[in-house]
């Protein structure tokens, strides 16, 4: 069973593996202003100060890799023609730490590069020696240890931002989208209630092909007894997200995770930046991490500790803490 843990974990034993957790960056040299709804500050610059905040924690901890969500630069910086100047600045922060960070793509990073550039950029981990990815996909999975493996979507594989307008996935996107949004901008979710408020231009699908390849994945981890954990910029369980920030074919992921709940530990996400969490029926946990550009925080990210028996999550600053029983203990050979 999943549960907040607020205090710094302890235990009779080192962490087998360490790794860092953080969600929605969204850095610009920009002056701050209110989000979509007038009700949240963005701070796009000390957002960049809060990630060097983490990075010089977990270097000084000595925390084995990271765990980046999506959204690590903002939108707002294309049209400025800051999109290069802007991921420079914080790869040159993440450069600092001295393993590797895995990433996954949100819609901001979609909003600055198509994704065909993605692929050939920094922010496609897939490319990595230790990673496993399908030839031309941008999915991929790995191993922290032999027992925990993390398996990272591309929830914007079917969408509207990133692709051409001409391309198959642009257009099933867009006509799924329309068929539930009237509204003239696809970005507002005006006259939707519920989970209905997900069919807007910011969220996106992942493909039938990249759900087989998760079955097929998560069958090799039961049969291998390895933990996963799942992250993808997306949340797919509805207690876990206001419904206008789930993944447009939620439910399916959700039916695909539930089946290999063995083996299924937690999914991350973040996308939705106030946060929030949920256990679902099947045990799985659901984290969606805050966005720490709306943080107030002097702190805003996560360190995960893996021990032989459990995971635990310390969160700090505006980051919750928790913690989930293992499902195959890491001395089980």
């Amino acid at each position: 069973m999943a549960q907040h843990c607020p205090k710094s974990p302890s235990s009779s034993s080192d962490p087998l593996c360490t790794f860092g957790i953080i969600a929605d960056v969204q850095y610009g040299d920009l002056e701050e202003k209110y989000n979509f709804h007038k009700t949240r500050l963005r701070n796009y610059r000390k957002s960049l100060d809060l990630l060097e905040r983490a990075v010089t924690n977990w270097t000084a901890d000595g925390v084995d890799c990271v765990l980046q969500l999506g959204d690590i630069i903002d939108g707002f910086n294309k049209p400025q023609k800051a999109s290069e100047s802007a991921l420079s600045s914080v790869i040159d922060v993440l450069n600092v730490f001295p393993g590797p960070v895995y990433h996954t793509w949100g819609n901001h990073e979609l909003c600055n590069f198509t994704q065909e550039e993605l692929m050939k950029s920094v922010l496609f981990s897939g490319s990595m020696p230790q990673c496993a990815c399908p030839e031309g996909k941008s999915y991929y999975s790995f191993n922290l240890h032999r027992k925990l493996k993390v398996v990272v979507l591309n929830c914007y594989e079917i969408s509207m931002l990133g692709l051409p307008e001409d391309s198959a996935e642009y257009k099933q996107a867009n006509e799924l989208i329309l068929k539930h949004n009237p509204n003239k901008s696809l970005c507002n979710p005006d006259g939707l209630d519920g989970t209905r408020r997900r069919f807007v231009k910011l969220n996106g699908l992942v493909s039938d092909s990249q759900l087989e390849w998760l079955k097929e994945t998560l069958q090799r981890a039961t049969e291998e007894q390895e933990n996963v954990i799942i992250m993808g910029h997306v949340p797919i369980c509805e207690q876990s997200a206001d419904g206008m920030f789930l993944c447009l074919n939620y439910t399916e992921i959700m039916a695909t995770i539930s089946t290999y709940n063995t083996c299924v530990l937690c999914y991350f996400a973040g996308h939705y930046h106030e946060g929030g969490s949920h256990v679902d029926s099947s045990g799985i946990l659901h984290v969606t991490f805050a966005g720490i550009i709306e943080s107030q925080e002097m702190d805003a990210y996560a360190t995960a500790y893996l021990y032989n028996d459990r995971l635990v999550i310390q969160g700090k600053g505006s980051y919750s803490s928790y913690e989930t029983k293992l499902k195959f203990p890491c001395n089980n050979v």
